[in-house]
């Protein structure tokens, strides 16, 4: 069984048959013009003329050129197989390739949902702590205060989304955070801790101990 060739070296063997077919045409086109100019000599009785019309006659059959054409027709139906294997191929690695992303991608999203939720159930917890602050007694921080805050924080990891999923958002009304506007949701309730300490403390008297001592 013939070994395959690749496209390239399939290609390579279609050009060297072409150009042996051009010189082998080019040869024949040269004896013709010989053969003409022997050919009446030749038939009337000059031997040297008729010997070597039969000579240019036998190259001309051991030229072949007919065997020259279908091996060419041969060659270049194996370049048309050997790019379509070639194709098929590059499909198969790029339909394999793909099916790693995919996977990455079902993996991303279900950790996007488990976080998102974990985040939301989160953010509803903590909004509820501050009811229960409020019920005890505690007027900071407000619901709007909180809210605000809450809602900079928000914006400002939406702001980190892909550019075109921020572009449907902010054409939806989410505002683009100005860079003092930014901030973490931990990041704005530690400085409001910070005051609710400080009230706890003086509620408990901490603050006065510490200036006795």
């Amino acid at each position: 069984m013939a070994k395959k060739l690749s496209a390239i070296d399939a290609q390579k063997l279609v050009d060297q048959l072409a150009a042996k077919a051009a010189e082998l045409a080019t040869q024949a086109s040269s004896d013709q013009r010989e053969i003409e100019s022997i050919a009446l000599a030749a038939h009337t009785g000059c031997e040297k003329s008729r010997a070597k019309l039969e000579t240019i006659r036998e190259l001309r059959r051991a030229m072949d050129l007919t065997g020259i054409d279908a091996a060419i027709k041969e060659a270049r139906r194996n370049v048309e197989s050997a790019e379509a294997a070639e194709a098929a191929a590059a499909q198969k690695r790029i339909a394999a390739e793909a099916r790693l992303i995919i996977d990455r991608i079902d993996s991303l999203f279900a950790s996007a949902d488990k976080h998102l939720t974990l985040a939301l159930d989160a953010l509803k917890a903590a909004d509820g702590r501050i009811e229960e602050l409020h019920r005890l007694g505690f007027a900071f921080p407000t619901a709007i205060q909180v809210r605000t805050n809450a809602l900079f924080a928000l914006q400002t990891y939406l702001m980190a989304l892909p550019k075109y999923w921020w572009n449907e958002l902010s054409a939806g009304g989410v505002r683009f955070q100005a860079p003092h506007e930014r901030r973490s949701f931990q990041q704005f309730w530690a400085q409001m801790s910070a005051s609710l300490g400080r009230e706890i403390a003086q509620r408990l008297g901490e603050s006065k101990q510490k200036e006795v001592a």
